[in-house]
């Protein structure tokens, strides 16, 4: 495992979603780096008077960024390819209110703002400078409007889940003039909580709330209603229609599956192509190890530094997973499985129940089995490789260790920690606070797997490669082109930059040697 030298941050650092650029945003520039050549590849100067921004956002062809400011969206060009561009939108939403919920729509010249108080859903075509409005979108919040509409891939048609009068409603829109071309009350549904599009595009599904039961509502691409699945379908329990019903839903990267978690211990998995349920996973609650299902129990040990120091054993007897984590407060938890995802290849299926929050397990779609159980002494949770097969990326959330993080894959001898510490200075801005990092996948699809290592004075890409594994272009980047990379000291984290910051535009300088840890 390989770093990247230290490039100066911000609490607003991201990477592209091609995996190729990497932004940073501060007070008066926001500074593109490449991923591939580590090289700065274009700086953007904001404009004055821009006051305090709360997001920063890339388009989905990651050519274009979106800057929240107050009560206006900014969108600049995130290349030089792209020329100068950049483009103004003074929110249309109530007096006072601040346009936080913007995003990025089907297109790099497409923006969605919702307003926070739900009054309507705008959509912005910066090409034509016009605006389409959709009332009374039903989610508005931060952390859920992503469920009142989804694109549909390959032809961009946007579907739109509002509320008026006590019913739901689903509209399709144009895929560039966002004119509705169909629109219908959901009859069946009482309180829908969200519209999805499946990966390829065929089935548009929406789902009740929990407090009603089970049920699935899928509709096909133009609008027509196809099938509803009802607990009677996802259980062969002829009483899981008294059961609380769905709390996620999540389609598999080839659209071939879909993996259903409720407020039982099951997942259901469905068969999209007849939408018939092919498994249910029960997690038990005792584990028996067998050579088919390994168990991996983190230990925690003091080093003569007085270090913390995880590592993993393997079980060998029935164990049952704990609720709270050995570090973590009591928490209020819900039954059941609200957190799942498939991996890049759709043969396995990562799941957490939220009452053993410490708990990841890793289920074999094809064999219909467990095949690892990972159990960690602090909350975690994970994240799929876009495109490298059976490569988690789990990040515990422990204050003692901020961006501790994880990588497991079938082949590992279980999970393989990744020190924030090791990589980057731990000092926070004010003595002795230790620095809030973070660490998330850079999703190029490439034979080496990057994530990106951010605090908001530094960040670092790392390179997840086996043994000397970096890409070549690193190289040019780098004070060994001509010989191997150096070797970690074992010790902390070596070049001290900690009065790194950003200069608004001035290049830096790129000396820092790669470690190996």
């Amino acid at each position: 495992m390989y770093a990247s030298p230290v490039f100066p941050s911000t609490p607003l650092c991201k990477a592209s979603l091609d995996g190729r650029l990497v932004a940073t945003l501060s007070a008066q520039t926001i500074t593109v780096r490449s991923v591939v050549t580590l090289q700065v590849e274009h700086i953007v100067s904001l404009p004055s008077g821009l006051g305090p921004v709360t997001s920063l956002q890339w388009s989905p062809a990651s050519t274009r960024l979106l800057v929240c400011a107050g009560e206006s969206v900014h969108v600049f060009s995130a290349t030089a390819v792209d020329g100068d561009f950049s483009a103004a939108i003074h929110s249309p939403l109530l007096p006072g209110e601040k346009a936080t919920l913007a995003r990025f729509g089907a297109r790099d010249g497409e923006v969605l703002v919702c307003s926070p108080s739900g009054l309507k859903l705008a959509v912005f075509d910066l090409a034509t400078a016009t605006a389409v409005e959709i009332a009374h979108p039903k989610f508005h919040q931060s952390a859920s409007v992503h469920r009142s509409y989804s694109v549909r891939p390959a032809t961009a048609h946007l579907a739109v889940l509002t509320r008026r009068g006590g019913k739901d409603f689903v509209s399709i829109h144009h895929p560039v003039s966002r004119q509705v071309q169909k629109s219908w009350a959901v009859e069946s549904v009482v309180d829908a909580q969200a519209v999805c599009w499946t990966p390829d595009g065929r089935w548009l599904m929406l789902w009740e709330a929990a407090a009603h039961g089970h049920q699935l509502v899928l509709y096909t691409a133009d609008g027509q209603h196809f099938r509803t699945i009802t607990g009677a379908n996802l259980s062969d329990d002829p009483d899981a229609f008294l059961e609380l019903g769905i709390r996620t839903c999540q389609p598999s990267p080839s659209s071939e599956l879909c993996a259903i978690g409720d407020h039982s211990r099951g997942v259901v998995i469905l068969q999209t192509d007849s939408w018939r349920k092919s498994a249910i996973f029960t997690h038990p609650v005792t584990i028996e190890p067998r050579d088919a299902l390994h168990v991996w129990q983190e230990q925690l040990t003091i080093s003569r530094e007085g270090e913390t120091v995880h590592t993993f054993q393997r079980a060998t007897q029935p164990i049952s997973p704990p609720g709270t984590p050995s570090d973590g407060k009591p928490m209020d938890t819900k039954p059941g499985c609200a957190s799942l995802a498939f991996d890049a290849s759709s043969t396995l299926l990562a799941t957490r129940l939220d009452d053993a929050p410490g708990t990841i397990w890793i289920w074999d779609i094809v064999a219909a089995e467990l095949r690892a159980v990972l159990v960690f002494h602090s909350v975690v949770t994970f994240a799929w490789h876009k495109h490298a097969r059976e490569l988690l990326l789990i990040t515990a959330h422990s204050e003692s260790r901020p961006g501790l993080s994880y990588l497991w894959d079938p082949l590992l001898p279980g999970p393989t920690p990744v020190v924030p510490d090791e990589f980057i200075s731990a000092r926070g801005s004010s003595v002795g606070a230790p620095a809030k990092a973070q660490i998330s996948w850079i999703n190029l699809d490439m034979d080496i797997p990057l994530a990106l290592l951010s605090t908001p004075q530094q960040y670092r890409i790392l390179s997840l490669g086996e043994g000397d594994e970096v890409p070549e272009t690193w190289r040019g980047a780098s004070k060994w082109d001509n010989a191997p990379p150096p070797k970690s000291n074992g010790g902390g984290f070596d070049p001290d930059i900690s009065d790194t910051s950003m200069d608004d535009g001035a290049a830096v300088e790129d000396t820092f040697q790669f470690r190996k840890t």
